[in-house]
This record gives C-alpha cells, structure tokens and sequence, in this order.
C-alpha cells in the first residue's frame, strides 16, 4: 500500500505543478494566483483545457509507473488501482470546480484508458525487473 500511496503522491504533485507550468504558457492568466482557481477555470481559453487534459493524463502515466516501481508483489494490481484512485480523484475535481461541460464529457472516458495503460507499464516494469 506504500507503493500506492507514493504513486498517488507523486501524480497529485504533479497536477499540482502542471496547472501551474501551463498558466504560465498563457499571457493572460499568468498573473492570476492558483488560489483563484475557479475564475481561472471561468476565464482560462480553450488551449489551456487541453494542455491540461493531456498533463493529467500523463500524470495518470507517472504515477502508475511509480507505483509499479516500488511495488513487491502485483505490480499491473497496484499500477491499476493507483490509475483508478486518480480517476476518482480528478472526478471529484473536475465535477466540483467549474469546468466547460465539454471537459467533463472528454475526461471521463480518457482517464480509464490511461488506468489501462498504468498496468501495462506495470507489466513492463515487471517484465524489466524479472530480466535483472
């Protein structure tokens, strides 16, 4: 479970830090506090979504790949459920800050994916592991 945990601490942080690399790329928001984050989310431009749906995910990636890395025993398990706590995580997130709808609608089927794709990094960081 230590695994899981620093899997998912890992990929909160880097949401964290993503949010914060891509207001940066855009002029008008770069000055905006992220404690503002709601009227970041009213006023930020249709660019700045989608630089953030694709660092979420890869941040989906990222965590199940460390979880894979550290754990002992079932690697593709933890990587899949560190993938599915993240899912529910940035559920809760995306239905609770004010997002466009067609954010909501796209996010919901692209983070199980990107669950999937954790637990195949899991199975190659196992498959790695196993060569040594």
């Amino acid at each position: 479970m230590l695994s899981v945990l620093t899997g998912i601490i890992v990929s909160i942080i880097e949401m964290f830090y993503a949010i914060k690399f891509v207001k940066k790329w855009f002029i008008e928001i770069q000055f905006l506090p992220l404690k503002k984050f709601k009227f970041l989310l009213r006023e930020a431009p249709t660019e700045f979504f989608i630089l953030l749906i694709f660092f979420y995910s890869f941040c989906v990636l990222s965590g199940g790949l460390v979880t894979a890395f550290f754990a002992r025993n079932a690697k593709k398990a933890y990587a899949i459920l560190t993938g599915s706590i993240l899912f529910i995580i940035v559920l809760f997130h995306v239905f609770f800050y004010p997002f466009p709808l067609w954010l909501k609608i796209i996010i919901l089927p692209l983070f199980l994916p990107f669950s999937y794709i954790s637990y195949m990094v899991g199975n190659f960081v196992e498959l790695l592991q196993r060569k040594k």
